[in-house]
């Protein structure tokens, strides 16, 4: 049971878990993040009225501050 674990034990564990949770992302990097998920909201309707609406949000701030 793992709250009978010694610290040393538990601190194994957690360095095993890291090291494949590194292996993981590593292979996994063969892109920069942001090439990974480019793209994945194209002809997305509710991000489409996202950014619609966000414009809306600046332009609107772009005015107030004009005055």
């Amino acid at each position: 049971m793992k709250s009978e674990m010694t610290l040393q034990q538990r601190i194994d564990l957690l360095e095993k878990e890291i090291k494949v949770l590194k292996a993981h992302i590593l292979k996994n990097a063969k892109q920069p993040w942001w090439q990974q998920i480019v793209g994945v909201f194209e002809n997305d309707p509710d991000f489409e009225q996202i950014e619609s609406l966000g414009r809306a949000i600046r332009e609107q701030e772009r005015m107030e501050a004009q005055v």
